[in-house]
């Protein structure tokens, strides 16, 4: 995760399904872990995918956003946009989000920078997120670029390892992890594989959803649902793609599995 990439569009799904998964009754506490990397010198163009956000307010294009969580986009856009409808870069903080109510109250937030160091670096580093959220009951992990592959570059601070994936299960923890799709195979394929090691790697009783975002560039989350939780996330992502986020195409059912009979197709 790094600040300058804060409201892009991918931000709006995430935000929305951690309040939803988050937000129901009883709510459960939520713990985030950013990620946040010292990669603050590159030039790619992640991150601009802002319009949903800029322009007159209410256009068309806003309300397609608005209308899934307007408390959401209202307080996206308070925070983030100026008085002539444009982004403030200098605002696109993770403390932004922290402390403007983004998500739901009492979430726990755990932004110490992870280096390109390895080795004790990063243990601690995990340590700290542990002990951060030792009182949530679901755990955001958000790296820059997902859930660690097949090759040694994916071990770097821009993934999650599957071991820190596990750490925070392994204490009966609900994780959500996001992950961004990339070229290395067909993304239905890449999906398909990375649900099947979850199913693999997480303790007994857990069950591993998936949902599809495809605004911007696509991008899935992972909600590895701990038996406590399991029906409650099932029935709120059932809701989520029977709804506005659905409608609007920001989530995709037809390439989502939340515990129903949902085939996975190529888009």
């Amino acid at each position: 995760m790094q600040n300058r990439y804060i409201g892009d569009v991918g931000d709006f799904g995430k935000f929305g399904l951690l309040r939803k998964l988050c937000g129901g009754t009883p709510p459960l506490k939520l713990g985030v872990v950013w990620y946040l990397t010292d990669c603050g010198n590159e030039t790619k163009a992640d991150g601009k995918h802002v319009g949903y956000l800029e322009g007159v307010c209410h256009s068309a294009l806003q309300k397609g956003f608005r209308s899934c969580d307007t408390k959401l986009y209202d307080t996206l856009r308070q925070s983030l946009v100026d008085a002539d409808g444009k982004v403030v870069a200098e605002r696109r903080l993770t403390t932004t989000i922290e402390g403007e109510g983004v998500l739901p109250d009492g979430t726990v937030y755990f932004s110490e920078t992870l280096t390109h160091e390895e080795g004790t670096s990063r243990s601690g580093w995990l340590g700290g997120a542990l002990k951060t959220t030792t009182e949530a009951e679901v755990i955001f992990l958000d790296p820059d670029n997902g859930i660690q592959g097949r090759s040694s570059r994916t071990r770097g601070p821009k993934h999650a390892l599957w071991s820190e994936i596990e750490a925070f299960a392994s204490r009966g923890q609900t994780v959500v992890v996001y992950h961004h799709l990339n070229r290395s195979e067909p993304h239905v394929d890449q999906i398909k594989r990375l649900h099947r090691q979850f199913q693999e790697r997480m303790p007994n009783g857990f069950e591993t959803f998936y949902m599809l975002f495809r605004r911007g560039t696509r991008r899935v989350f992972f909600v590895t649902a701990a038996p406590p939780h399991r029906d409650s996330v099932a029935s709120t992502l059932s809701e989520m793609l029977s709804g506005q986020w659905a409608k609007r195409r920001h989530f995709l059912p037809e390439i989502s599995y939340t515990g129903t009979a949902v085939e996975l197709v190529r888009p």
